[in-house]
């Protein structure tokens, strides 16, 4: 019996005050499934999502809706844990870094510990966020003469949309603002190559994606020395990669590329593949499964 895969592209989400973002992620999961060929009953699904109600009613509705989008039971997991299933499929710790951070080591047993995950107001220490926000800052220091030159003051107007006062109230009025300001991070890391200022930051985030792998491993003793990644800034390698696996060394970790994306973290977390039967067993809980 042979496989297929289908992929679908929806929205991102992110919060808004005053909701819980049910029907925001519902209608992201909708239109990621619009164009894909479902069968007439769908074994499983698994969302991982970064925004996942912490509450258990709204957490248990999402599933429940979700579920009745794709005709099958769903279970909504934290992306980190689909991560971890997906770039390590065993015992080690993850590096969830896109527009913020989430940090996962697992042992063997299936037990794990968790850190960062504080969201851009308190955290996300070596995030997309993270390295966008000093890039503009700097490039703002720059631009009033009270921080070093960087090219990133050049590449300010195209991220901001201009430097004027009407500029800087639609950038703030803006409700992707974390998204759009985690979009400068690349052109952070592009510029880390020729630019000391746009360096710094970068090797000032990575040292911090550091800290977290060791104090997360530490947590969690028997999950090894093995440290992964998913997201796309360390996907491309380079300067951050090299000085990530250097870093990690010097606490007797080793960096791993990822064995797979989460989308077979997914796969991995469904079917209850070792080290994970804890975590399936936590989230069909969570969903009101018995199963």
């Amino acid at each position: 019996m042979g496989s297929r895969r289908q992929t679908g592209t929806g929205p991102g989400m992110s919060y808004v005050p005053g909701e819980d973002g049910v029907e925001r992620t519902v209608a992201a999961v909708r239109a990621a499934a619009a164009g894909l060929d479902l069968p007439d009953r769908v074994a499983g699904i698994v969302a991982g999502l970064t925004a996942v109600p912490g509450e258990p009613g709204p957490r248990r509705e999402l599933a429940r809706r979700i579920g009745a989008e794709l005709g099958g039971p769903a279970l909504v997991a934290e992306d980190v844990h689909l991560a971890h299933a997906g770039a390590l499929a065993g015992p080690g710790t993850v590096l969830c870094i896109g527009t913020g951070t989430n940090v996962l080591a697992m042992g063997a047993g299936g037990e794990y510990a968790t850190v960062e995950g504080w969201g851009p107001a308190l955290g996300d220490r070596g995030s997309g966020y993270a390295i966008g926000l000093a890039g503009l800052r700097a490039a703002t220091a720059a631009l009033d003469g009270v921080g070093p030159d960087t090219v990133l003051s050049e590449r300010f107007p195209d991220a901001v949309g201009g430097t004027g006062l009407a500029a800087l109230q639609r950038f703030y009025r803006d409700p992707e603002l974390v998204a759009r300001v985690a979009g400068f991070a690349p052109a952070v890391v592009e510029a880390a190559g020729h630019d000391a200022v746009a360096r710094t930051i970068c090797a000032a985030a990575v040292d911090d994606l550091v800290a977290l792998a060791a104090s997360a491993a530490r947590r969690q003793p028997d999950a090894g020395p093995r440290v992964s990644w998913s997201g796309r800034l360390l996907d491309a390698g380079g300067p951050l990669l090299d000085r990530l696996g250097v870093g990690l060394g010097e606490h007797g970790l080793e960096l791993t590329r990822p064995a797979g994306s989460s989308l077979e973290g997914g796969l991995r977390l469904l079917r209850g593949v070792a080290p994970y039967e804890r975590v399936l067993a936590r989230l069909r809980a969570q969903a009101g499964e018995h199963g």
